[in-house]
């Protein structure tokens, strides 16, 4: 539904429980032989810019902590937090080495300043009261000259179109848990700049997903014989909608001073 300039999604609440579950099903074997390879799939280009390869950085959020390690491949000084006990449990048993722990990565007891650079990759968008409270905290932890790469879900083309056709229902009819939200390039920049950053590049990403989840008549279209798989292929690798259609939007920016 509509909440003001972003939409909101309601299913169930994104809590440490729902992520355990959400990771557990999760084929890892490929996952992790990549990660140790250092691919950073479609990541790659922007962190390899971005990131300051000296200094420590942390990944808030870090999931099964591929990104974790498939970095630290690559020679940087990452280590992660969540909040997904089981998962972090579970982590630790396969990479004893890796530095990943369980927190909360709104109130990370940690001193100020101790980070150079901070990643937030599908996070902020599951408080229903706004990503405050974990820019708040980004913004503590990181160093005078830190960059943060945070990204949330994007209020792309489609979806922005679909909103003002009215396709998109007004209320929370049957009380479902708050999810998250997807949030308009406008008033994400907006939110950073009130926290103390100065965004200095913004991305697009996720492209497939951004058009499949709003056109549900492709799964239809992917089922025929002789085009389905040629057309998923397609949008899959579609780089025009990663840039225009994505799922997810992502900011680089800089902690002023």
């Amino acid at each position: 539904m509509a909440v003001g300039s972003r939409l909101a999604y309601y299913r169930q609440s994104a809590d440490a429980e729902y992520w355990d579950q959400v990771w557990q099903k999760q084929d890892t074997k490929q996952l992790y032989e990549n990660a140790q390879q250092g691919d950073l799939d479609y990541y790659e280009e922007i962190f390899l810019r971005h990131l300051p390869i000296e200094g420590r950085i942390l990944e808030a959020g870090c999931g099964r902590g591929q990104i974790a390690i498939a970095l630290r491949a690559r020679g940087y000084d990452v280590e992660g937090v969540d909040f997904g006990a089981k998962t972090v449990a579970e982590v630790k048993s396969r990479f004893p080495e890796l530095p990943i722990r369980v927190g909360d990565v709104t109130n990370l007891d940690v001193p100020d300043g101790c980070y150079k650079g901070y990643i937030s990759l599908g996070v902020m968008e599951h408080l229903e009261q706004g990503p405050s409270p974990f820019l708040e905290e980004a913004y503590r932890i990181l160093s005078k000259d830190g960059i943060a790469l945070i990204s949330v879900p994007y209020l792309n083309w489609l979806r922005r179109t679909k909103l003002r056709l009215g396709l998109f229902t007004g209320k929370n009819t049957a009380r479902l848990p708050f999810y998250q939200y997807a949030y308009s390039a406008n008033e994400f920049n907006r939110l950073l700049q009130e926290a103390g950053f100065d965004p200095v590049a913004h991305y697009q990403y996720g492209g497939y997903k951004g058009i499949k989840d709003e056109l549900t008549l492709l799964d239809q279209l992917f089922n025929l014989p002789q085009i389905g798989w040629r057309l998923r292929k397609f949008l899959m690798n579609w780089r025009w909608a990663d840039r225009h259609m994505g799922h997810m939007m992502m900011y680089v920016c800089r902690k002023q001073v």
